[in-house]
């Protein structure tokens, strides 16, 4: 009988252990999510051509109603009741023929027409990880639609158009998961950081030369190239 038992015993505990060793081959573990980059800043850079006094997509034209280029993330603004705030997004003066493309992969989840400004603005959710989203406001001629999937570099629209030849667009980097905005580079892919970086404040110093005034921007305050802050409470 107790020859019986251990048998018995035995058997249970060698089916147990067969069930378990099955259950870890056959286990699957979920893929490795990527991690949220972006891959540009949605437009493109070059040397400043003197004759043309273009560089890249930028056009260097001397008039008042340009002072600055590019708009600094964080940058303190008079709102339109006269109260001072700071706006989450970085700004490009570019030329008005010039695509504005997206800046990483994503899926095209918010498109919005903007009476006003007789524009549109978009949002395009990262697929890696959908606490990131990016903004791209101040389009026209719109390339994309909802639930489109974009990949980095794909054109996404052309910039609003201002007067002689200049256009405009913002670029925004949020996270649902924190609530704040981004300055681009807190995001950029580290391979490329350093050429961007060295691009923008390239841009900032060729522009300067070409208005005759260094004090246009304070590159002793900036955390990143174009960037006042790293981030900021989005809104």
């Amino acid at each position: 009988m107790k020859k019986h038992l251990l048998l018995s015993s035995a058997v249970v505990f060698i089916f147990i252990l067969s069930m378990t060793n099955c259950k870890k081959e056959t286990e699957v573990t979920e893929p490795e999510k990527e991690p949220f980059v972006i891959e540009n800043l949605g437009i493109r850079f070059g040397p400043w051509d003197r004759v043309n006094n273009t560089a890249g997509d930028f056009l260097f034209l001397d008039i008042s109603n340009v002072t600055k280029i590019v708009s600094e993330f964080g940058v303190q603004v008079v709102s339109y009741d006269g109260s001072l705030k700071y706006l989450p997004t970085i700004d490009f003066i570019i030329r008005e023929q010039a695509p504005v493309c997206a800046v990483a992969e994503g899926k095209v989840t918010r498109v919005f027409y903007q009476e006003g400004a007789l524009d549109w603005e978009i949002g395009v959710q990262s697929r890696n990880d959908p606490d990131w989203e990016v903004g791209y406001d101040h389009l026209v001629d719109l390339q994309v639609e909802m639930d489109d999937i974009v990949e980095p570099g794909d054109t996404l629209g052309y910039p609003r158009p201002l007067f002689e030849g200049l256009a405009a667009f913002e670029l925004m980097i949020n996270s649902r998961k924190t609530g704040l905005s981004y300055c681009p580079f807190c995001c950029m892919n580290p391979d490329k950081l350093e050429a961007y970086e060295d691009s923008l404040i390239q841009l900032i110093q060729d522009w300067e030369t070409y208005k005759n005034d260094t004090t246009l921007y304070d590159e002793s305050t900036f955390v990143y190239p174009g960037c006042l802050m790293e981030s900021m409470v989005s809104y």
